[in-house]
């Protein structure tokens, strides 16, 4: 029997369409399509609740199912009936589905049919192409790979005859096996430099090609880049000896003449490496989360870290014949330290095959326990000690800054163990405070909790020469309440309170002379806060004995809607399961693009203009679904929920957007769209949510003009759009809708700017309780390497950011928006598709935090940190066990914090550590070394508790292809890592008050 396949046309610009595939029976007999399974790759997938029909759907729920290679999605769908579902021949049937892009220009390959039935035939693709004889691997099933030591030279790789002049060619990898034995090819990786790399797009085939799709990974490097294929397969894929195998795939070069160097084929298991180290690790008897942990030195001087379990033995295999260093990791946590007899040893492998074993012996664990101090003083409340915990045998075990009449937990003191506490001297408000002659002693105990008083020591001193200072508190509002205030240096610190009105006070306290740095905090009135931020010490002389304090208000920090303290929320496809997902993961928001083809639908699908009029169907718009989904979830949880539309009403993020802005079609079209998506918005308020939804307005858009690669200094000038004509035409042409009475419409300059005064008066007008905001990117002043550099300078890029936008009016005149959006990219930033420029370390997180700050501040509006990919550093211990590799990401530990990394950047999995950055753009070789570029930040901080400081109010999470809090399934899944973290913060979330 033959089928042939069709497919509908394919609009390369569509976000989201629909694609309707025809299957004909050219056989004889009649083909039963009970089971079939439907395959294709592509940058994009099946969308699991889209719309899914046609003559050969069946009867019984479709099984789906997607897989990540490398920018591409393999997909497959399979058919189920519940008896047989024939195609009779000659007859043709079809099978349509909703495809979700992932970017575009879309990209999707033939479509094959693989039938359940024994008796199978041809199927012929749809575009009948001249296909390529698949080479077949010779059956080597009685001669698989031996364990024997292998005879011969490694395999050696080759690869086809290039076109030097071709933009993009065809090349063929050819791997001979020139052992005297079968080898393995699956995790076969082979690399290679070029001028170019395998396009991500294109068809993979060939005899070394496994069963499952291949991984592509790229330095970023350009126009040379380091490319590495890996090959995957469901169990063994065995090439004879003497045998040859080959891939091919499309090349995409990026300069001519193009050349390909440095080819390298790497087995994961190579008969020549053969040998194994099994390390016996003991059991304990104490229950505890640490397990053993080792670091493996290889011949090469290569470092690997690996994880055992308690009880069992680690068997580390594929190894050649070398000396191979063993490091055996002391493990520690707050309950208790556990410590290697022996922690340094070296193993000989004196062959490929050979084996050698060992025990690793550890000391009995050491208990901690936790002690709760109080250094309780009347009158120094704000003024800090530094503490030491000193040993009987005269060794200061920690030091720690704590402050007074504030409790300070210390962990990790040993338990049964006697701690002397001395103060290191200071004097507070002219009293000398000291360690008093007997000293505090205590002995904390394992498993409870111990709270001790520190006693000190205190006499006043001689300031009857210091200066009688008086202060001016300017710029807070009237019947803002008193605030403390401590002035510092090394010697002398001073607290106090003071009146927040503009009158001079007199100090209470004289002050010595020198120079002092302040601390106050900020001041929060209605969500807005006040801060008082010093450029230079404070000076205080004889002769300077006045000090004015000025507080500067900041960017309100409250969002109609949304809680008075920073939000987390996370994204939705309306599936029914997310309101399961969600369950006893505390958030405060769900975001989700409004429309269908990702881009604003200015000439919408049939299925969603039923009566073709230009416009989306009101009863059609995703906000409804979400809406339901996000009040259902409010009803379980008890606690309320925002729903956030992103909306397109101009399309830049996959070109340019200047049709959407002139063509007369596309901007009425538009303008209607958004006309009835923001009245389905507000037909959603009601007595319990007076704020029924947040828009987040034309991703990308702001940052293209800024960045202006397409030429948008064309809609600048006067009448280059048709603003004021096409507005009306929409208004006149909605069919009757809910709320909707046509208003008597303003008049907007035919431009840009007055194109942006027109949104903005869309969302005021006819969603006039929906808060909305625009969005800018990190790129948006000419590139995203900035963040990258050890001298970049955040605040000026910010503000540049904040001067362009505020030429625009964005967020200036009466229709102003709420707040600012930021995004970063919408990958896990040590995926492939992210690596070669947002492989973030701490240093670039806080420059980009640095950017938003000034930005918002210049732009007077709170920050919205959306699509921030919620990945995160696994340790060595959770390896690839929670997260792929695909979905590693900075982004989750930095915001999030992880006390498993804390300073220590070894605790990372040596797999992403290890992973190879372009050291033209990162200026080192690795991930690990980029990382260690942030000098022992502290990874075990949770700096979301600090985003309030940097005028930001919520971070949305995730994104199509970017972990968030829970999945969506084509973004990946992480363990449920970030909804534990969820769990954390909203036990103690950081107001703005």
């Amino acid at each position: 029997m033959s089928v042939s396949i069709k497919h509908s046309s394919i609009d390369e610009n569509n976000w989201y369409q629909k694609i309707t595939l025809t299957f004909t029976n050219n056989g004889s007999d009649a083909v039963d399509m009970n089971q079939a399974a439907i395959r294709f790759t592509g940058n994009g997938h099946q969308d699991p609740w889209g719309n899914f029909g046609g003559t050969l759907k069946g009867d019984m729920p479709l099984t789906l199912s997607s897989q990540m290679q490398g920018m591409l999605d393999a997909n497959e769908i399979v058919i189920h009936h519940s008896r047989a579902l024939l195609l009779a021949p000659g007859q043709s049937g079809t099978f349509f589905f909703s495809f979700a892009a992932t970017r575009v220009p879309v990209a999707i390959s033939d479509f094959t049919l693989t039938l359940a039935a024994a008796a199978q035939d041809d199927i012929v693709p749809a575009d009948d192409m001249e296909q390529e004889p698949e080479s077949v691997i010779p059956d080597v099933a009685p001669d698989t790979p031996s364990s024997e030591a292998a005879e011969g030279e490694a395999p050696a790789l080759s690869v086809s005859t290039l076109n030097p002049q071709s933009w993009y060619q065809r090349v063929t990898l050819t791997l001979t096996n020139r052992y005297s034995q079968p080898i393995d090819l699956n995790q076969l990786q082979l690399a290679f430099t070029a001028a170019g790399h395998p396009d991500q797009y294109s068809p993979f085939s060939g005899s070394m090609l496994g069963n499952q799709p291949v991984t592509l990974s790229s330095d970023g490097g350009w126009p040379i880049e380091k490319n590495t294929i890996v090959i995957h397969h469901h169990g063994e894929l065995p090439l004879a000896a003497g045998a040859s195998a080959e891939l091919q795939f499309y090349l995409a070069a990026t300069q001519t003449p193009v050349t390909i160097s440095e080819l390298k084929a790497t087995l994961a298991h190579d008969p020549t490496r053969q040998g194994q180290l099994a390390l016996r690790f003991p059991a304990v008897a104490t229950n505890t989360s640490l397990k053993p942990t080792i670091d493996l030195q290889f011949p090469d001087a290569q470092v690997q870290r690996l994880v055992g379990e308690w009880g069992q033995t680690l068997t580390i295999g594929d190894l050649a014949a070398g000396i191979y260093g063993i490091n055996v990791l002391t493990l520690c946590d707050d309950e208790m330290r556990i410590s290697p007899q022996r922690a340094q040893f070296s193993l000989t492998l004196a062959a490929s095959d050979d084996i050698q074993e060992c025990a690793i012996e550890y000391l009995p664990p050491v208990e901690f326990a936790t002690a709760a101090l109080n250094l309780n003083a009347v009158g120094l409340t704000g003024a800090e000690m530094v503490v030491e915990l000193w040993s009987p045998a005269g060794v200061c075990e920690q030091t720690l800054t704590m402050g007074v009449n504030q409790t300070e937990w210390v962990t990790q003191l040993l338990a049964d163990h006697d701690y002397a506490i001395c103060l290191q001297p200071t004097v507070i408000n002219n009293q000398s405070i000291t360690t008093p002659e007997s000293p505090t002693v205590f002995t904390p105990i394992a498993g409870q909790v111990n709270t001790v008083e520190v006693a000190f020591q205190q006499a006043a001193v001689d300031s009857r020469e210091f200066v009688e200072v008086q202060m001016t508190v300017l710029g807070l509002p009237k019947g803002a309440a008193p605030q403390r205030y401590r002035l510092f240096n090394s010697q002398y610190q001073y607290v106090f309170t003071l009146a927040s009105d503009s009158q001079p006070q007199t100090l209470p306290m004289r002050l010595q002379p020198g120079q002092y740095s302040l601390q106050v905090a900020d001041v929060f009135i209605e969500g807005t806060p006040w801060r008082c931020e010093q450029d230079a010490p404070i000076r205080v002389w004889q002769s300077i004995n006045h000090i004015t304090l000025e507080f500067v208000q900041g960017g309100p920090l409250r969002v109609k809607g949304w809680p008075d303290y920073l939000a987390h929320g996370g994204v939705t496809v309306n599936a029914p399961e997310t309101v399961s997902l969600y369950r006893d993961v505390p958030f405060s928001a769900l975001f989700k693009y409004d429309g269908f083809d990702g881009g604003g639908d200015p000439i919408p699908a049939a299925e969603v203009d039923r009566n073709g009029d230009g416009f989306l169907d009101y009863d059609s718009l995703p906000v409804h679904k979400t809406v339901a989904l996000v009040r259902e979830i409010e009803k379980e949880a008890g606690r309320p929920i925002m729903p956030v539309m992103v909306v397109y009403t101009a399309n830049a993020s996959g070109g340019s957007a200047l049709a959407d802005l002139q063509n007369s079609q596309r901007l009425r079209n538009h303008f209607g769209n958004f006309i009835t998506q923001c009245l389905a918005a507000q037909s959603y308020k009601d007595s319990e949510h007076a704020v029924p939804a947040t828009f987040v307005l034309n991703p990308d858009l702001l940052g293209a003009m800024q960045q202006e690669p397409y030429g948008y200094t064309a809609v600048r000038q006067a009448n280059s759009m048709q603003v004021n004509v096409q507005l009306a035409a929409a208004v006149n042409a909605l069919p009757a809708i809910p709320g909707f009475i046509a208003p008597q419409l303003p008049t907007f300059s035919n431009d840009i700017y007055g194109y942006v005064q027109a949104i903005n008066y869309i969302v005021r007008h006819f969603a006039p309780d929906v808060a909305f905001g625009w969005q800018t990117n990190v790129w948006a002043t000419g590139t995203a390497d900035w963040v990258l550099k050890a001298n970049a300078n955040p605040a000026s890029i910010g503000a540049a950011m904040a001067a362009f936008i505020n030429e625009l009016g964005v967020y200036r005149g009466e229709y102003a928006p709420d707040f600012i959006a930021f995004d970063k990219f919408e990958r896990d930033c040590f995926s492939s598709d992210a690596l070669a420029h947002y492989g973030w370390n701490a240093n670039c997180w806080l420059n980009y935090l640095g950017m938003v700050k000034q930005a918002a501040r210049d732009l007077g509006r709170p920050a919205m940190l959306w699509q921030i990919p919620g990945g995160h550093m696994p340790t060595a211990a959770e390896g690839t066990s929670r997260i792929a590799a695909a979905h590693f990401a900075s982004g989750g530990t930095f915001f999030m914090g992880d006390k498993r990394i804390g300073s220590d950047i070894s605790a990372i999995t040596s797999g992403l550590l290890n992973t190879a950055v372009n050291s033209a753009t990162y200026g080192v070789a690795t991930v690990g070394d980029f990382l260690r570029q942030d000098g022992g930040y502290d990874w075990g901080q949770m700096q979301a508790l600090n985003l309030p400081d940097y005028h930001v109010f919520s971070v949305l999470w995730g994104g199509g292809s970017t972990i968030s809090i829970t999945t969506i399934h084509s973004n990946g899944e992480d363990g449920g890592w970030l909804a534990e973290k969820m769990v954390e913060y909203y036990a103690a979330p950081r107001y703005f008050r």
